[in-house]
């Protein structure tokens, strides 16, 4: 697929999918490390606490080592490996267990809902961030609709390139949610994101998201990590065309160039999620 294909895929559908991209074995091996470090015993339900648990992050393999062909559309969406100052597939499986009380959302409870947010809890957000270039999504087991799946805005962004676009000064994560909860007001085109075992998601960086209930007697299993970049992205690059993620935000301006600096320093923020897991490892 062209840079322009992969481009216009990240806008109309979010994301762009590699079916059956890690081996099930895999996976399966992936999941029951996930379990036990949990300490939840997939025979006894009863047992299982409700809601969204998150693991940490232990083990992280290329994906050139696990997905190879995953791989080669990561590359072909970033402008090659060079690009790339971190990747990979992680173990911080997001186990999404069933809550017997809560009720799947209905159509209109998509739009107004709670939750909506875009990824990125350790840096100050620019058009342009490097920390994070796309997101991953790797589906260990099946997910289908009714088990919690993520929620996605599709058409939320065009207005977050927007409103970076329009913001050189950036926002710290805390700033920038109201901003994104009034992008979501605006959007129409919701999507649960289910998946098949194996398959890996590369989900744009704008993409606006929030988790959803699961409602049946089966544990949802992804992860996701972020792609980072070596240097910021360039939306008037004078050596070459812009890679597909930069093609998809100037794509979303609705321009062909953009020179874009940045107003004040790039800063690192020390998240809730990092606050927590340090204290423990106390």
């Amino acid at each position: 697929m062209t840079t322009a294909g992969h481009a216009r895929q990240l806008l109309d559908h979010g994301f762009v999918r590699v079916t059956s991209a890690i081996d099930p074995s895999f996976c399966e091996a992936v999941v029951q490390d996930g379990f036990a470090r949990m300490g939840l015993d997939e025979e006894r339900p009863a047992s299982w606490p409700a809601g969204a648990v998150h693991l940490p992050v232990v083990r992280n393999w290329a994906f050139e080592e696990v997905a190879p062909r995953a791989a080669e559309v990561l590359h072909a969406l970033v402008g090659g490996p060079d690009a790339i100052s971190f990747a990979g597939v992680q173990d911080n499986l997001i186990v999404n267990l069933p809550d017997r009380d809560a009720r799947p959302f209905s159509p209109a409870e998509w739009a107004v809902g709670g939750g909506w947010h875009k990824d990125g809890d350790w840096f100050r957000h620019y058009l342009d961030s490097p920390e994070q270039g796309l997101l991953v999504i790797v589906f260990w087991r099946d997910v289908v609709d009714a088990q919690g799946p993520t929620h996605v805005a599709v058409d939320s962004i065009p207005g977050v390139a927007d409103l970076l676009a329009r913001h050189p000064e950036g926002f710290v994560p805390e700033e920038l949610r109201p901003h994104i909860a009034e992008v979501v007001a605006g959007c129409s085109d919701f999507r649960a994101v289910t998946g098949r075992r194996g398959d890996v998601l590369f989900a744009h960086p704008f993409l606006c998201h929030r988790a959803s209930v699961n409602t049946i007697e089966a544990p949802r299993v992804i992860s996701n990590t972020s792609v980072m970049l070596r240097e910021p992205m360039r939306f008037d690059r004078p050596d070459g065309g812009p890679s597909a993620v930069e093609r998809s935000i100037l794509d979303a301006l609705g321009v062909e160039r953009l020179p874009f600096e940045p107003v004040g320093e790039r800063a690192r923020v020390t998240s809730e999620r990092q606050r927590r897991w340090d204290a423990t490892e106390r």
